[in-house]
C-alpha cells in the first residue's frame, strides 16, 4: 500500500519537480551531476527538490500519520 501511494504520489507531481526529486532520491545523481546532464542551475534543481519535497508532505501526510499510529 505505502508503495502505492508513493507511485500515485509521484504520478500526481508536476514533471520538473518529480524529475529532480527521482534523479537526486532514487538514482543517486549528486546536484552537480543533475545540472550538467540537465543544462539547469543547481539553484534551480534545489528549488524543484525542495518543491517535490513539500508537495510529497503534503500529499502523504495521512500516511504518514496512519503509519505513525500503529
Amino acid at each position: 500500500v505505502c508503495l502505492g501511494d508513493m507511485a500515485a504520489a509521484l504520478d500526481e507531481m508536476p514533471p520538473l519537480q518529480r524529475a529532480a526529486f527521482e534523479k537526486t532520491e532514487l538514482e543517486g545523481y549528486s546536484f552537480k551531476q543533475l545540472a550538467e546532464e540537465s543544462g539547469m542551475a543547481i539553484e534551480t534543481l534545489l528549488s524543484r527538490k525542495h518543491q517535490a519535497v513539500l508537495f510529497l508532505r503534503i500529499r502523504l501526510q495521512a500516511l504518514y500519520q496512519e503509519i505513525t499510529e500503529l
